[in-house]
Parts: structure tokens; C-alpha cells; sequence
């Protein structure tokens, strides 16, 4: 996101809007700056980095650029999202797009009754193969009486979506853990019920194992996350990934379910039958819920063209700086147009634009005629669904 450039938001800018300051003495390998704020409550609230180690005319940031992240404790409040939504407003905060995004859900048995553990032991005895993220990888503990697992995580490194299914409970216990002395968390266990002795982690005095699963979304991609089609990695989906979608626990669900629907489904493995025909593991059921995404088509997202807006973002850049630091006329002018004209191109593989309704019907209709007539060309399909729906080249002008 980028701070307001006529006034930096460094530390001494919010201590002089009343905040509780915590600067580190030395920055990242991206950011010169980073510093905490507190919160009413005296505790961490939210973690700003700022000042890019590399901007102006040779570099790749603009000088406004920052990042800001929620504390993890913040995250556990209800109104998380719309008290960071609130405080980006109120500091002039602009261009803010979410970069990587943790959504979990703990439980101590599925919905169906089936104990966590017990259908980890059956999933790697192959009882069930998962749908989508084909990639492994596991921990555990090898002993005398058989071999058990506490956690799995499926997708690549560099996958938009990862998930991970893990004993949370076995992680607040152990100290080389960064969820070790977090009390916070089961602090919300106790509410929920999960247990009555949060410092133990105990019910009825006995410990209680809480599992978590967990999606961790990361996309490049202003206010869109791309979702990994039938395993594909080349083929792409996409769903929309902004704060409002984590607006309250209604909201949340709702993206958690979307996700757990594509990348946390099993099949019960027969051997000789096709996938698409074996009956599904049934592990959360969501039928409860108003589960209200739909994966739309999403070119701009997916293959080499993300990669390639990038690089066309970072000469934007390094044009503006080039702008900023020349008084000639006649280079403002060169800049401004060479800007203006990547900012359009941007325009047209960017879905996050404030479109008109029109537009954004128009855009729809052409990625699903492209999609049944890939021969075409993409002049030749516009000039198809310009005759489809009678309209001007005005109204689609952005195209």
C-alpha cells in the first residue's frame, strides 16, 4: 500500500497522534523502517514497515510504498478487519492490497464425528486421496507402536493457496514453536468451549487436542486471490480477496468454506474406479452456511502475464521518480504519457477496476466466448460480442 507522500507515516507521525511507538533499530532487506504500534489495551496492535531500501530512478518501489501487518493477537478479534480498514482511512492510506492472508478454523472432532487423528492414520494408509494440491509434506513422531502424524501441509512454496491441517494443541506446548506462550489463543478455546482450563489446556482435566486447519492465500493480484483449477497449476480460477471479505465471523466462514469446498475435499479411494465417481469423505459440513463465492474466469491472474504487469509496474515507477526529480516540461510530459499508457494496458489485466456494470458484463462475455472459440483472436471476439450486445465502442472503451 503507499502512505500519504507529503506526509510520511513514520514513527514520530503517529507518536504525535497519541500512539505508543516500538522502533527496531535496524529495517529489512526491503524496508529501511519498521516499528509497532500499541494498542488501548497496551499490547502490540498492528507492525509497520516503510521507507523502500530500493526506490527512485534504478530502484523497483515508489518512496511511499509500505507494508502493514495485524499482529497475530489483533487477528483474534471479531472486528479485526474493520478496525484495520478503519485505522488505513483515517491515516490516508492508498493502493492497499492484501499480499498474503491466514484463515483457520479449530475443532476437536469433524463435523461428522470423525477424530482428527484417526483420519490422518487412514488418509496415509490411502483410505482417501485429496482433491486438487497433489504436493505433500508431513511431520511426526516414529515410535515403537506405530508411526503418528501431527502435521501436513499440501501446495508448493510458491502456490497462491497453501493448506495445513495440524495438532495446535502439541504446538502451543512446544517452546521452539512461535505459537508457544501465546495465551491469547487459548483464551478463545476456553470461550468456545473447547476446554476449561486454558493455562493446561485441559477439559475435565484432561488435555484436549485442537486441530487446525489452515489456508494461507497470497496473491499478487489486487483484491483477487487465483484458485488452482482440477490440480492444474497453469490453470487458474479466481475469487475476490479484499477486507470486506473478513468483515465478522459470518464472513469469514464463508471464505474459509469456499476454500475448504476446493482445496480440503477427499474422495473415499477405490482402487479401479475413477475419482470423479467415488463417494466424498464428508468432513466439514457446511450446510449451514450461506457459502456465497463462485470461481469466475480469470486470465489476468494466471501464466507468465502476471509476472510480465510487474515488470511493467516497476518502469511506471521508475518513471514517476524519473518525473519527480526533472523540472523540464517537456519530460513531465514524456513521463505522462508513457505512464498514462502503461496504467491503461494495466487497466485491461486488472479485475480489480471500478468498472461500470456494463463493463464489467462486457468483460464477463468476452472471457466466456474466448473460452468456447480459443481460435479467435481477441479483436475478433470483441467485434462478436459488440454485435451480441449492440453496444459502442465508448462503453467499452477500456477494453
Amino acid at each position: 500500500m503507499r502512505e500519504p507522500i507529503d506526509n510520511p507515516r513514520n514513527a514520530d507521525y503517529f507518536r504525535s497522534h497519541g500512539y505508543i511507538v516500538h522502533e527496531r533499530e535496524y529495517g529489512t532487506r526491503v524496508y529501511r523502517e519498521m516499528f509497532m504500534l500499541e494498542g488501548s489495551d497496551g499490547e502490540n496492535l498492528l507492525e509497520i514497515r516503510r521507507n523502500p531500501a530500493s526506490q527512485g530512478l534504478n530502484g523497483i518501489h515508489d518512496p511511499n510504498e509500505c507494508h502493514i501487518r495485524l499482529c497475530n493477537r489483533t487477528c483474534y478479534f471479531e472486528c479485526a478487519a474493520e478496525s484495520f480498514k478503519h485505522f488505513l482511512e483515517q491515516h490516508g492510506y492508498t493502493d492497499i492490497r492484501i499480499s498474503r492472508v491466514d484463515i483457520c478454523l479449530d475443532f476437536v472432532l469433524f463435523d461428522k464425528g470423525d477424530d482428527p487423528q484417526a483420519f490422518v492414520r487412514r488418509y496415509f494408509r490411502h483410505k482417501y486421496a485429496k482433491i486438487n494440491q497433489g504436493r505433500i509434506s508431513s511431520h511426526g513422531e516414529d515410535t515403537w507402536t506405530g508411526q503418528e502424524w501431527n502435521s501436513l501441509s499440501w501446495g508448493s512454496k510458491s502456490s497462491a493457496v497453501t493448506t495445513k491441517m495440524y495438532n495446535k494443541t502439541m504446538e502451543l506446548h512446544d517452546p521452539k514453536t512461535d505459537s508457544f506462550g501465546k495465551p491469547y489463543i487459548r483464551q478463545a478455546w476456553h470461550i468456545c468451549g473447547f476446554i476449561d482450563d486454558w493455562q493446561r489446556c485441559t477439559k475435565d482435566q484432561q488435555l484436549v487436542n485442537v486441530w487446525r486447519v489452515e489456508f494461507s492465500l497470497r496473491s499478487a493480484v489486487k483484491n483477487w486471490v487465483p484458485i488452482e483449477i482440477n490440480g492444474e497449476e497453469k490453470n487458474y480460477q479466481s475469487i475476490r480477496n479484499t477486507l470486506d471479505c473478513y468483515s465478522g465471523r459470518d464472513r469469514i466462514l464463508v471464505m474459509f468454506a469456499s476454500l475448504a469446498n476446493h482445496y480440503f475435499r477427499f474422495k473415499k479411494y477405490k482402487q479401479g474406479k475413477r475419482k470423479d465417481r467415488c463417494k466424498d469423505k464428508i468432513l466439514f459440513d457446511f450446510t449451514s452456511s450461506q457459502v456465497v463465492y463462485k470461481l469466475a474466469p480469470n486470465d489476468p491472474v494466471a501464466g507468465s502475464g502476471s509476472s510480465l504487469q510487474m515488470r511493467w509496474q516497476q518502469l511506471a515507477n521508475k518513471l514517476r521518480a524519473f518525473q519527480a526529480s526533472h523540472s523540464a516540461p517537456e519530460l513531465h510530459k514524456a513521463c505522462e504519457v508513457l505512464i498514462s499508457a502503461i496504467t491503461e494496458d494495466g487497466f485491461r489485466n486488472d479485475l480489480a477496476n471500478p468498472w461500470s456494470l456494463e463493463e464489467l458484463q462486457t468483460m464477463r462475455l468476452l472471457m466466456n466466448y474466448r473460452t468456447r472459440n480459443r481460435s479467435l483472436s481477441y479483436e475478433a471476439a470483441m467485434s462478436e460480442v459488440k454485435k451480441l450486445l449492440s453496444i459502442t465502442d465508448r462503453t467499452i472503451k477500456t477494453f
